[in-house]
C-alpha cells in the first residue's frame, strides 16, 4: 500500500508522536509498504513532506485564509475568542496545504492528532479511508496550559467539539490506552466508545538499547560517589508537573543528601522552574540538561526515572526506562496506571502530591532490594508488551478494517 501519516505538529521533534510515527513508519516500509509523511517544518513557516524535502510555504495559504476567516467573523460572529479565530485559521490552511500533496495517490491516510483528522475528513478523496490515532486530550492541556481558563467560556466550548469531531472523522479511531478513551466517551465530548479502538505504542527496542549502549560526547554532570541519579525526560510544560517534582526533591533533600536529579527537555517554565529551585535551595541536586539527543546514554547513566506528570497519556519515557532496567516512579495521571503496576513493576504517586511524590522517592532510595526487583519486573514485562511487530500487527488490522478487508 502506498500510506499518508499526516499530522498538523512539526516533525521532528523530542516528544511521543515523532517516535511513535518513526517506529509505525519503519514497520510499515519493513512490511513492503510505501510511506510518505507529512507535518509542519520545525520553523513552522512551512507544510512538507518530512522525507522528500517537498514543501510548501505556510505564508502563501494562510494570508488568503486568514483574510477570508477574519472578515467571516467579524460580519457574522463577532464575539468569537482570537484564539478560537486563529485555531480555525491554522486548520483551513492546514487543509489547503494537504490539497496540494496529491492525496489521490494514496491507499489510506493516517492522521495523528485531532486537528489533521479533521482537516483530511474534509479534503481527501471520498474512496480513500482515513484511520487516525489520537495521542492526548488536546482540551485539558489547553485549560493546564491556561489557553482555557473558564468551562463556561466559548473556548471551552470549541475545544470539546475539537475533539468531538476530531476523533469521530476518521473511518477507524485508535487511542493508546483505555484511559483516553473512557475520557473521550465521556459527557464532556460524547464519542461513541464503540468507535474507539485502543492499541498501545510499541518501540524500536534494538534501536534503542544501541542508543543506550552507545558512547556520549556531551556534557554529563559529574555524579559524587554514592549519589542516586533520578532522570527526569519530559517538556518543561504546566501538563508535566516539574512543579510537583521540584517540591518533592526539597522535602526529600530535608531527609537524605544521597541523590541528584536531572531535567532533561526545554520548554517555556525554564525560568520559572529554575528561579524555583533556586528559591527551595536544590540547585546543588538538580541539573537543568535542556534538550539533549543523547537521553538513552543519559538514563544509563542514571538509576530511577521520575515522571510528575499532571496529565499524559502513554509516556514513551517509560517505556524506554522498562526496557533499560531502569525503576520507574511516576504519577497516576493519565494511562500511566496501565504501564506501570505499582510496587511489581514500578511506584505511582498521586498526581499533584508533592508529599506522596516524596514519600515513595524515600521509599525507593531506602531500599535498594526493592528497587531492583521492581525494575527488572518492569524490563521483563516491556520487552514484550512494547515490541514493535504487536503495534504493526493491531495496526495493520484496522487499516484492513477501514479498507474493508476485514
Amino acid at each position: 500500500m502506498r500510506i499518508l501519516i499526516a499530522t498538523y505538529w512539526y516533525l521532528p521533534h523530542v516528544g511521543g508522536v515523532n517516535t511513535y510515527v518513526n517506529v509505525l513508519r519503519k514497520e510499515l516500509i519493513r512490511a513492503g509498504h510505501q510511506v510518505d509523511v507529512l507535518a509542519h517544518h520545525p520553523d513552522m513557516d512551512k507544510y512538507y513532506m518530512v522525507h522528500t524535502g517537498r514543501y510548501l510555504t505556510k505564508a502563501k495559504i494562510k494570508q488568503v485564509v486568514y483574510d477570508n476567516v477574519i472578515k467571516y467573523y467579524e460580519t457574522s460572529q463577532p464575539y468569537v475568542d482570537p484564539w478560537v479565530r486563529w485555531r480555525e485559521i491554522e486548520r483551513y490552511a492546514y487543509e489547503l496545504a494537504a490539497v496540494t500533496f496529491n492525496l489521490k495517490g494514496y491507499d489510506l491516510i493516517h492522521t495523528q492528532d485531532i486537528i489533521s483528522t479533521r482537516a483530511l475528513w474534509r479534503v481527501k478523496p471520498r474512496h480513500v479511508p482515513l484511520v487516525s490515532t489520537i495521542h492526548g486530550l488536546l482540551a485539558t492541556e489547553h485549560v493546564i496550559a491556561g489557553d482555557v481558563t473558564s468551562r463556561r467560556s466559548i473556548p471551552w466550548k470549541y475545544v470539546c467539539k475539537e475533539e468531538y469531531y476530531g476523533a469521530t472523522s476518521a473511518t477507524k479511531t485508535i487511542v493508546p490506552t483505555a484511559w483516553l478513551k473512557r475520557k473521550l466517551s465521556g459527557p464532556n465530548y460524547g464519542v461513541p466508545a464503540r468507535i474507539l479502538h485502543t492499541i498501545p505504542y510499541g518501540m524500536d527496542i534494538g534501536e534503542f538499547l544501541q542508543k543506550y549502549n552507545a558512547p556520549t560526547y556531551s556534557y554529563v554532570p559529574p555524579v559524587p560517589a554514592g549519589k542516586t541519579v533520578l532522570i527526569c525526560p519530559a517538556r518543561l510544560v504546566p501538563v508535566k508537573g516539574h512543579r510537583y517534582l521540584l517540591k518533592a526533591l526539597h522535602m526529600l533533600k530535608q531527609r537524605r543528601n544521597d541523590f541528584v536529579c536531572w531535567l532533561i527537555g526545554n520548554g517555556i517554565l525554564y525560568d520559572e522552574l529554575v528561579a524555583m529551585a533556586h528559591s527551595l535551595g536544590i540547585m546543588d541536586v538538580v541539573h537543568f540538561l535542556g534538550d539533549r539527543n543523547d537521553v538513552p546514554q543519559l538514563m544509563k547513566k542514571s538509576d530511577i526515572l521520575v515522571l510528575p506528570s499532571v496529565q499524559d497519556n502513554h509516556p514513551f519515557s517509560i517505556m524506554e526506562a522498562q526496557v533499560a532496567g531502569k525503576l520507574v516512579v511516576a504519577s497516576d495521571a493519565g494511562g500511566i496506571p496501565e504501564m506501570v503496576s505499582h510496587n511489581k513493576t514500578g511506584f505511582i504517586f498521586s498526581s499533584r502530591n508533592s508529599e506522596d511524590l516524596a514519600a515513595k522517592l524515600n521509599t525507593v532510595l531506602s531500599n535498594p532490594f526493592i528497587r531492583k526487583q521492581a525494575a527488572e519486573q518492569g524490563r521483563k514485562w516491556g520487552m514484550i508488551r512494547w515490541a514493535p511487530s504487536t503495534l504493526l500487527d493491531k495496526t495493520m488490522k484496522m487499516y484492513l478494517a477501514a479498507l474493508g478487508k476485514e
